[in-house]
């Protein structure tokens, strides 16, 4: 990794979202609400801002609305705020049945809503809260909305877009290659969950989480229809965002320093993040996109260790998945 990172250019110019409907979660502040800002300028005739907390969201669709680009579009977007906090699966799974009662498409799906957790946390499903918010709701959100997805795709005719808000930090995980994984008595999800996993990840916890998100993908993409569905990873790199911000004053002031030194602008962060659901072509599936790059995955996730670890991790998942709702059967 390079003190600085590379220049990256804006959309092109001539993307017309016109008619499309886009979802974006986790939309109330840093990226995604950039993101939100970016894909309405885009004229998306319809958006949904997936939420924790719907006043604050309420709030910034106001701010949105001020925006000089937005108010110069020929014709005002159609904003809904659901709540979907994604610490509690009940949210989830409320989210996505209001979704699709009240929204007749959705072309565009941003899996944006993620934290970096310092300290060990259970939810009230009783789950360590990084490994929920970050992995198993983004997946109860997408065996929820799935079937609802690839009917959009059967009116229009074109493939929806999953985009899921990855990270190459996950390069430099390495809780699922040490063997205590292998003989922790439990399985991945359990050993993920436990404080010894959380304790021990430190400041890897956040990377240990995104090595999850690239595993699943790399699976789940591999049985879906790609004229149905195009699914990816985008890491857009560092970010002038308040990721981290809850950390101890050590390792904020850490981040800081990096940040100055090397983080983009929100904006940029915003073009990436739509380069990888808007602008980029199928060969994007099931891939994670660093930067505009489409990237192979890593040499252990390659081995055959790796995808030993990526179908026990598929099979962990999806037996969750399945005491939580119907599965597709993309996901048996």
């Amino acid at each position: 990794m390079g003190l600085f990172q590379p220049k990256v250019m804006p959309l092109p110019h001539g993307i017309d979202l016109t008619g499309k409907t886009a979802v974006v979660t986790g939309a109330t502040a840093g990226l995604g609400l950039e993101t939100a800002r970016q894909i309405l300028r885009l004229n998306v005739s319809t958006l949904v801002l997936a939420v924790r907390n719907t006043e604050k969201a309420q709030s910034c669709v106001a701010d949105l609305f001020r925006d000089a680009d937005i108010q110069a579009r020929l014709t005002r977007p159609d904003i809904h705020v659901l709540e979907c906090n994604m610490e509690q699966y009940s949210s989830v799974k409320s989210f996505s049945a209001k979704l699709k009662e009240s929204i007749p498409r959705v072309d565009i799906l941003i899996l944006n809503a993620g934290i970096h957790s310092f300290v060990y946390e259970k939810t009230s499903d009783g789950h360590e809260k990084a490994l929920q918010v970050n992995y198993l709701s983004n997946v109860l959100l997408l065996a929820e909305l799935l079937p609802f997805l690839e009917s959009t795709a059967e009116q229009t005719g074109s493939a929806v877009r999953i985009t899921w808000l990855g990270s190459r930090t996950y390069y430099l995980s390495n809780s699922l290659e040490k063997s205590d994984i292998l003989t922790y008595g439990g399985g991945i999800l359990q050993y993920m969950d436990s404080e010894k996993a959380s304790a021990s990840a430190g400041m890897n916890q956040y990377s240990d989480r995104k090595l999850l998100c690239a595993l699943f993908v790399y699976e789940l993409a591999s049985r879906l229809n790609r004229d149905k569905v195009t699914l990816n990873l985008v890491c857009p790199g560092m970010v002038k965002t308040d990721l981290g911000s809850n950390g101890p004053l050590w390792i904020r002031t850490l981040i800081e320093i990096v940040k100055i030194l090397r983080a983009r602008p929100v904006e940029v962060g915003g073009w990436l993040v739509l380069n990888a659901a808007v602008v980029a072509g199928k060969e994007s599936h099931g891939s994670l996109i660093g930067d505009k790059e489409v990237t192979e995955p890593t040499k252990f996730i390659k081995s055959s260790a790796g995808q030993e670890l990526q179908k026990r991790l598929w099979k962990e998942t999806v037996e969750e998945m399945a005491t939580l709702t119907e599965l597709l059967s993309a996901f048996v």
